[in-house]
């Protein structure tokens, strides 16, 4: 494969106070994560925990393992669906998806999608103003389960704890924000753009004259997509399917270790649980998945901490074998280094800037 240049190439210098500070936030990260696995084994009776782990059932393992995967690549389609009337190659769209979660998975910030719009642009020749667009409707379409989540939940009769709402009212304002915007686009454009103008109003000059035509053009490529229901009524079964594959996924989780439980139940925690990918988590998502799990199952549906605590202990570090193993080869099918991938989760401004033009 021929030898991809600028941010692709991993010997690329970026600047020395850049990457200090990288390593500042990841080693920063890397201690809350795991101040916060302590906080967890302090929370699970460990004897108990380690006796669900010891009757592991492995067929149901490899089966959730399996179920795990065929979650990313049905997102990964639904990708491909959004990008039309663009042409990606199957086999390319699933590799470009699974280096971006492997990404998203190894850094605090997530910067995966970035990874997802600048190695499409490289390799197909797609604008990041066309492709970004068609990024961000993909992960609006995993946030619509969890708001239906939301939106249920008064009916449920559910005792949330006062962290937990505060983290679905600043969902609920930035979710307003951008229906906000998507309306004011669709009924008065110029009101639109008034707005983004003032939210980059922030940004020095030269940085903000290039960025409000991508802006712009994000803006109007969304509307289209928001104007084409066969494509999101096709994006949307693509979702229904993921999020299916994600309860079942947790259910056979559950299940490897002892634990019978209902598959409703366990479809509307998982769905709930995964609010907590919105924020940015520790690198490997260490102690995150086990702490946000607990809250969720244990505080929210009352299942057996001991349960919880044995399916995560278990379903984590699994899944971060199957995501290591996944997207490392998917980063060799695609002539990138890991290094390569991770300089384009983090490009300096100008380099970001020159990438839409």
């Amino acid at each position: 494969m021929r030898r991809l240049p600028s941010l692709l190439d991993p010997s690329a210098k970026r600047p020395r106070s850049d990457r200090r500070n990288q390593r500042i936030v990841i080693g920063l990260a890397t201690l809350a994560g795991l101040a916060i696995v302590f906080l967890f084994l302090r929370l699970v009776n460990l004897p108990s925990v380690l006796r669900h782990l010891e009757h592991l059932d492995l067929r149901l393992a490899l089966l959730c393992g399996a179920v795990f995967l065929s979650a990313y690549v049905v997102r990964a389609l639904r990708w491909r669906c959004l990008l039309a009337p663009e042409k990606v190659g199957i086999g390319r769209i699933v590799a470009i998806y699974q280096v971006a979660i492997f990404v998203n998975w190894l850094l605090p910030l997530r910067g995966g999608e970035l990874v997802k719009g600048i190695t499409l642009r490289r390799l197909n020749g797609i604008p990041l103003s066309r492709s970004l667009p068609t990024v961000a409707m993909d992960k609006f379409m995993d946030l619509l389960p969890i708001v239906v989540v939301v939106l249920a939940l008064p009916f449920l009769h559910l005792k949330l704890s006062d962290p937990l709402v505060v983290f679905l009212g600043t969902l609920s304002v930035i979710f307003s924000f951008g229906v906000l915007v998507l309306v004011l686009g669709a009924l008065q454009r110029s009101a639109a753009l008034a707005l983004l103008s003032w939210l980059t109003a922030t940004l020095p000059r030269r940085i903000r004259v290039r960025t409000e035509p991508f802006l712009i053009r994000f803006l109007d490529v969304t509307l289209e997509l928001v104007a084409q229901p066969r494509l999101l009524l096709q994006a949307s079964l693509y979702t229904a399917v993921a999020v299916l594959l994600d309860g079942l996924y947790c259910f056979l989780a559950f299940a490897a270790v002892g634990a019978q439980l209902s598959f409703p139940a366990i479809l509307f925690g998982y769905t709930f649980y995964n609010l907590g990918y919105i924020l940015p988590t520790p690198p490997g998502q260490i102690g995150s998945n086990e702490l946000v799990g607990l809250l969720v199952f244990t505080g929210l549906l009352h299942i057996d901490p001991s349960e919880v605590g044995a399916m995560f202990l278990f379903s984590h570090p699994w899944s971060a074998l199957l995501m290591a193993s996944s997207g490392l080869f998917c980063l060799s099918t695609l002539g990138l280094s890991l290094r390569g991938a991770l300089s384009l989760s983090n490009p300096d401004s100008n380099q970001l800037v020159s990438e839409t033009e």
